[in-house]
């Protein structure tokens, strides 16, 4: 139910006071590392490298979702996470903020069924996630959820699948599988619990940091490896839930040049039929993103198929957002005010002018549109991206932003 923005800081204090079994064929249906040998289990080299929540991504029915951070300084507490959607490709965007909980944490989206489903991060006295659900593109919202302890700081840390089930990773670092709307929940693993099985050892696990489905409704997790060369993407036989479930190495294939190199994924999501991992390749000045595309077999039980792109070298940039578009499209922004897309499975990575200030994240339509989302204070801008003559604004939006609420 639809109702007035309470402040930050009384909202915050307010929210603190099924999946069917899958054949052992399922597992290795993404199976580039099915089967691989146990190795010994390297040294953990730190936390796992992890996305920034501001990001956009293209819905199944067609819609685009952008979730951007507004108000003030992240050094102080003015700063509110906000979501805007687009119903089609020629709409205009529309402020879809579900209104009721403090959102200083960061938001988390997920569509599975034609729904949406948002999730708050915790701060400040918010200690789990509420959820809020929305059939009609974020223009009314009911309550859901929660999860606890609250998600992880990730954009993928919130799965739906097709059927209706949900996958959370947790800032505990545990793996939860929900049904009807976040209405329950149970444990089906944990990173100490994944990094200790063959295929966690193997990879040398260092924490996860993504969760999807595919499209027959499996589990899927993706994490750190502090084994150079290894891609930690892992899917199990077992998606009734538990630490006793048979997780297994999912992952493709890297080339010989990234053989000596240490692999984060940044980003796991389903992208029509099949999965689109966002992978980084080296740190610093020799840092680089690869896009992985995975599609199923052609025949029920036959394993899938991994495409990589060719590496986008990043130096030393910082990534500021990522974005799945429609036709398994993605893109990026990095510092600097710089962007890159690609248009999908075989395409090359194509450099974008240079972004408008202030942009948060760029989202990408159909027919090659770009959009420039930019966040500044209290203004959404929608800049479209002209052939031939640069960026032109299409639209703005005025956030009322409560600052001094969450103080």
């Amino acid at each position: 139910m639809k109702s007035s923005r309470p402040s930050g800081r009384r909202a915050a204090r307010r929210t603190a006071h099924a999946a069917a079994p899958v054949a052992a064929a399922v597992a290795c249906l993404l199976a580039a590392g099915c089967g691989s040998s146990p190795a010994s289990g390297a040294a953990r080299i730190g936390p796992p490298l992890t996305s920034p929540l501001a990001t956009s991504f293209a819905t199944a029915a067609g819609s685009d979702v952008a979730i951007v951070e507004m108000g003030g300084s992240a050094a102080q507490e003015n700063n509110f996470w906000q979501l805007f959607v687009r119903p089609g490709p020629t709409a205009p965007w529309r402020l879809a903020t579900p209104v009721g909980v403090a959102d200083n944490g960061g938001l988390v989206v997920a569509s599975g069924d034609g729904s949406l489903l948002t999730g708050f991060r915790p701060s400040q006295d918010l200690t789990y996630s509420p959820l809020a659900s929305s059939t009609d593109n974020g223009a009314s919202w009911s309550p859901a959820g929660p999860v606890n302890p609250g998600l992880a700081n990730v954009p993928d840390s919130l799965a739906a699948s097709p059927n209706g089930s949900l996958v959370a990773l947790t800032e505990g670092g545990t793996v939860q599988l929900g049904s009807g709307s976040g209405s329950s929940w149970k444990r089906l693993s944990s990173a100490s619990a994944l990094a200790a099985t063959p295929a966690g050892r193997a990879c040398g696990l260092t924490g996860l940091t993504a969760a999807a489905f595919t499209s027959s409704g499996t589990p899927v997790l993706a994490g750190g490896c502090s084994r150079p060369g290894t891609v930690g993407i892992f899917t199990s036989s077992d998606a009734t839930g538990g630490d006793s479930a048979r997780w297994q190495a999912a992952s493709p294939a890297l080339p010989a040049s990234l053989a000596r190199t240490d692999i984060g994924v940044l980003r796991l999501t389903a992208s029509g039929t099949g999965m689109i991992a966002l992978l980084q390749a080296g740190t610093g000045s020799q840092a680089s993103l690869v896009a992985a595309f995975w599609q199923p077999g052609s025949r029920a039980g036959s394993a899938g198929t991994w495409t990589l792109s060719a590496p986008l070298r990043t130096g030393a940039g910082q990534l500021e957002s990522t974005t799945v578009g429609p036709g398994s499209a993605v893109g990026v922004t990095l510092s600097g005010s710089r962007g890159a897309i690609l248009a999908g499975p075989g395409s090359a990575w194509q450099t974008l002018t240079t972004l408008p200030r202030w942009t948060a994240t760029i989202a990408l339509g159909p027919a090659g549109a770009v959009d420039a989302i930019g966040a500044h204070l209290g203004t959404f801008t929608d800049w479209r991206l002209q052939p031939g003559s640069g960026w032109t604004k299409a639209q703005t939006i005025q956030v009322q932003i409560p600052y001094g609420s969450s103080s």
